[in-house]
Parts: C-alpha cells; sequence; structure tokens
C-alpha cells in the first residue's frame, strides 16, 4: 500500500485495517480512479469551502489542512456526524488523502462515542456560554449543515478530555504526520489537478437533461417531453447520481432532481456540482451513447435490476442524513407529486429510526397486495430491503427501471 504509518497498539483485522483496544478503527485504501476532491491541495481556501459544504450535509467539517506526510502533501481533515441508528452521539472520521493524478490513498480514524455521551460538550458549553457556543464555520459562514460547528471542538479543549474521541483523534493525527511515510513509487506520481470543465465547442447546444434510475452501465435521460437512453463510458456520473452533489432542478416548492447538461448529438455531456464557491459553477465532464430500451435491457440481467433498487435503497439512507426522503416515480413526471409513486424515507418513529416504503396507489398483486407502506427499524439492511420493496412495486406498474427517476423531497415548512 503507498502509506505506511505507526501500527503500534492497533490489532490488525485484516490486510487493510486495525482495531485500537478504545474501539477506534484505522482503515487503508488506494483507489484506482480519479479523486473527487472538488479543488487542488494548492487551492486550500476553495478546497475547504467545498469540503464544508459536503460535509454539511451529513454532519460537520471540523478543520481541513494540507500537511506532508514523508514530504508528500496530503489533505487532512476531521469531521463529526451523528451515529447511524443512534439517537444520540457522534463519529468523528479523520482522514488523510494522498491525491494523484488518476488516483489517490486514504488512511483514515474512526472514533465514535461510546457509553454516556456529549459529556465534553455539555460541561464546555456551560463554562464558555450558551450564547456563544454555536459559531459560523470559518470556511463557509452561511452553511447551515446538520451538526453546527461549536466552540467545544476547538483543540484547546482536548487536553482536558483525552478520551473523547475527537481527542483521540487528533493525537491519532499528530503521531501520523510525524511518523508516517510514503512509498516513493507513488509519491512520484503526477500530481492530482482539478481539470476544468471541458469547453462547449463553437455550434455546440448543451441541454438540460434529468435522470433516470441507473442500471449497471445505463441510464434514462429525460429531455424536454421525451425520454431517451445512454451507456455511461466511464463512471463519474454513476458516482455522483443520488448522493446530493449534482446540480439539481426544481420539480416543485419542495421537489427535486438531479440534472446534467449534454449534447444530444454528440453525447458530450458536463454534471454541474451542486455548490458553487463565490458564485462560481464547477463542473466534470463525460461521455454518453445513445441506446435503444431494447439494446440496454438485452444487457441486463435480473441481479442488475435488483442492485439498482438496493442502490435506491441506499440513497435512501443517504438522503436521511440530509433531512430529505425520496420518490421513485416515473421519470416523465416533472411536476409535482402524481400516482403511481413509491415514497422512501428514514424517519424517526417513537424515539427509533424507521425505514418505511409508501406505496401510492397500495399495489393490488403479489406479496404486497392491498398493503399501503411497509416499514421496520432502520438498519444498513432494512434501508437497502425498502429499495428492493419499491422495485416490486415498480414491477406491478409494468414499468421499466431505466424509466424511474428519483426525485429528492424535503419536508414542507
Amino acid at each position: 500500500m503507498p502509506i505506511s504509518f505507526d501500527t503500534s497498539g492497533f490489532r490488525q483485522l485484516d490486510q487493510n485495517n486495525w482495531q485500537h483496544p478504545s474501539g477506534d478503527q484505522a482503515e487503508l485504501t488506494y483507489y484506482g480512479v480519479d479523486p473527487d476532491l472538488p479543488a487542488g491541495l494548492d487551492d486550500l481556501q476553495r478546497l475547504r469551502h467545498h469540503l464544508a459544504l459536503i460535509h454539511g450535509e451529513t454532519g460537520c467539517l471540523i478543520e481541513a489542512h494540507v500537511v506532508q506526510l514523508g514530504g508528500v502533501p496530503a489533505l487532512l481533515r476531521i469531521v463529526k456526524m451523528p451515529l447511524p441508528n443512534q439517537p444520540n452521539g457522534q463519529g468523528f472520521v479523520c482522514s488523510f488523502t494522498i491525491p494523484k493524478a488518476n488516483c489517490s490513498a486514504v488512511l483514515q480514524l474512526g472514533a465514535m462515542e461510546r457509553g454516556m455521551t456529549g459529556t465534553r460538550e455539555a460541561i464546555l458549553a456551560a463554562e464558555i456560554g450558551f450564547q456563544n457556543w454555536i459559531k459560523p464555520h470559518p470556511y463557509a459562514p452561511e452553511l447551515q449543515g446538520v451538526l453546527p460547528f461549536h466552540a467545544g471542538d476547538d483543540p484547546r479543549h482536548d487536553a482536558r478530555f483525552p478520551d473523547h474521541p475527537l481527542s483521540r483523534a487528533r493525537a491519532w493525527a499528530h503521531h501520523v504526520v510525524r511518523t508516517a511515510q510514503v512509498d516513493p513509487q507513488f509519491a512520484s506520481l503526477p500530481p492530482f489537478q482539478v481539470q476544468p470543465p471541458p469547453p462547449v465547442a463553437p455550434g455546440q447546444t448543451l441541454v438540460t437533461a434529468l435522470p433516470s434510475l441507473p442500471v449497471k452501465d445505463f441510464v434514462g435521460l429525460q429531455i424536454g417531453e421525451e425520454t431517451t437512453f445512454w451507456r455511461m463510458t466511464d463512471p463519474k456520473l454513476r458516482e455522483m447520481l443520488g448522493r446530493g452533489l449534482m446540480g439539481r432542478s426544481p420539480l416543485a416548492e419542495t421537489r427535486f432532481r438531479d440534472m446534467l447538461m449534454i449534447d444530444p448529438e454528440t453525447g458530450e455531456a458536463m454534471i454541474p456540482d451542486r455548490f458553487t464557491t463565490n458564485g462560481e459553477m464547477t463542473a466534470h465532464g463525460t461521455r454518453l451513447t445513445q441506446v435503444t430500451l431494447h439494446q440496454a435491457d438485452a444487457e441486463l440481467s435480473d441481479e442488475d435490476v435488483l442492485d439498482a433498487f438496493r442502490w435506491a435503497g441506499q440513497m435512501c439512507g443517504e438522503a436521511a442524513e440530509r433531512g430529505e426522503y425520496l420518490s421513485l416515480e416515473p421519470i416523465e413526471n416533472q411536476g409535482g407529486q402524481a400516482d403511481p409513486h413509491v415514497l422512501l424515507a428514514v424517519q424517526p418513529h417513537e424515539g427509533q429510526p424507521m425505514a418505511i416504503a409508501q406505496f401510492s396507489p397500495a399495489p393490488t398483486e403479489g406479496p404486497l397486495a392491498g398493503s399501503p407502506s411497509r416499514s421496520a427499524p432502520a438498519t444498513r439492511e432494512s434501508v437497502v430491503g425498502i429499495g428492493l420493496i419499491a422495485g416490486m412495486a415498480v414491477n406491478e406498474w409494468r414499468s421499466h427501471p431505466l424509466r424511474m427517476a428519483i426525485t429528492y423531497q424535503r419536508p414542507a415548512g
């Protein structure tokens, strides 16, 4: 692996994972694809701003710095997020990313609150004063994230709370900076640089397209009143779909869908980022190849279709972390909510998060017949499962999955 680090005190679980007696877990991962950082390490202000917005969707970016690991520039970031499927508590992830032109290496530590939670925050909030507790995010003052940026996460307080997971994560980060080494061959690879959006060629016209549920390498695009079908030739669109990262097209006051810009003649497309910095829009280039629905369907197996609905369930879980839920509905439906559709959500019920699928209309055939909804305590398996349940409803509607789209929805008010 490209990074070597001191594992003293850790027990190795497998080739890439180590666990500390405290429960903290270190992981080392190599990614053989273009890094997904929103800016280069040489543009720290822009990088911090974008990362604050991205991590604000699921938690809060506490800090981000460019440091040296064995003489190689790396991005250090510390992020906090709510513990999944828990009413209280937070997890803290400290990561080092070394981006290269076509790959990256990431070393990270996950440290979770256990037992009684919130002690550090309660003591410090009483001392600092609740009126001075919440602060504007230093990298993105306009941000209203899932978790607040507050005075209690200041590193000056770590010495008083050495067993707190944030203190442990920072202590580990300082040790890694002092001791880690990088493989010389990896260090010599071409550096990562953010590629500007491809220019629009003279005479080229890009139009707005709203994507369908992706199935294997295929995606449907609603362009105006027409639904067309395309093969994705690289992983970029699939990596961004459904995760709240792409630019959005509003359908109604609280309904939104991912959008991209495409030249239907050539398949050249740009995927705009959802967030901007100082009014500047960034985008990612990709190329799609048009196919017929029959051609796409001939290459899809039943397992490919099941994987697509499992993915929809996973995206529902990610949407819940942003305070949203999803509607799986016909792609041509671009206004207010209409039948048929399945609402997929993870919502609290009597103090417990529940994974919910609501059908409209209720299925009349098969194991879901007569049931307007299905729910279960939210776990990784049940959240994926509601996507599969949605697929059963889509099958009853006799609709092809490439004709279905995910719409983000927010509670009114």
